[in-house]
């Protein structure tokens, strides 16, 4: 009789515990479970940081990287590195509830070191514009600001509703994106630029690539033959870099002379502004079709 007892004293316990836990999913479709909403969270993505404050869980950000300047309250949170070399004394010494990763964005040795510290780890992962407001909505879940969170991405998917892609009788404008020279970094088909190419009326001659930052070879570049190079730089970097092409005469964009520098922070960041970002990105490529 006692043995019975217990065990349905145990049982109820545990239905509690069951209860009382609070489960999320992340854009990977990973579960997480917590014993009650997370209030101490850290970003290691620009992006996120952006969609976080969004969510409407700013405030419970209690670190991130550098490059999260938006919005400008972000400026204000605690810097612990970038999302490939962190400072992790401080990172262990913050104890989060969770860390918010980019999935694909970030070292692969710098997510296993979490992994050994035991932090649980919550994975954004957006590959097109339409992907924002779904992560933005489940940041709401994992914060506990639904309500907030629904409301932005719901204001965000009118947004996109409203934006119409170029439409043209010419075949795609061929883009090359070029973040650095050595190694040669570009974006590749799960990159938020990629899908903003498109509303653009263009393609990224690397959407193929199953990543978002991938490294190519220039005869890979060549090869593709792009009618525009888009280089991610200022312009004194993007002069040397424009003499490294001036070799490469058979292509298109070098040839008409389509190699130019473009940078907006918005885009790199694949944060909600980035929406905002995609009319300045299709004026510079319309003057390549004129």
């Amino acid at each position: 009789m006692k043995s019975t007892l217990l065990f349905y004293v145990i049982y109820l316990a545990l239905g509690s515990l069951a209860t009382a836990e609070v489960v999320v999913k992340d854009d990977t479709g990973a579960t997480l479970y917590f014993s009650q909403t997370p209030q101490r969270i850290v970003s290691l993505s620009a992006g996120a940081t952006e969609m976080l404050f969004v969510a409407g869980a700013g405030a419970k950000i209690k670190a991130t990287v550098q490059g999260a300047d938006e919005p400008s309250a972000a400026k204000k949170i605690v810097r612990i590195g970038d999302p490939n070399a962190l400072q992790y004394p401080r990172l262990i010494a913050l104890n989060p509830e969770v860390i918010v990763v980019w999935k694909d964005m970030t070292n692969r040795l710098v997510i296993e070191s979490l992994e050994k510290l035991k932090f649980k780890i919550y994975y954004v992962s957006a590959a097109k514009l339409s992907d924002i407001p779904n992560s933005i909505q489940r940041l709401g879940t994992l914060a506990g600001t639904e309500v907030i969170a629904g409301q932005a991405a719901k204001a965000i998917q009118l947004r996109l509703s409203a934006m119409k892609f170029t439409k043209s009788d010419i075949p795609p404008l061929k883009v090359f994106y070029m973040i650095l020279d050595s190694p040669l970094y570009t974006i590749g088909g799960r990159h938020i630029l990629t899908d903003a190419l498109r509303y653009c009326g263009a393609r990224n001659i690397f959407a193929d690539i199953d990543f978002p930052v991938p490294i190519v070879e220039f005869l890979n570049v060549v090869k593709a033959n792009p009618d525009a190079i888009l280089m991610a730089t200022g312009p004194i970097t993007a002069r040397d870099w424009r003499e490294r092409w001036a070799a490469f005469r058979s292509v298109n964009a070098v040839a008409n002379k389509q190699v130019v520098p473009f940078i907006d922070l918005r885009l790199e960041r694949m944060g909600p502004t980035a929406i905002e970002a995609v009319a300045g990105l299709c004026s510079q490529l319309q003057h390549f079709r004129s």
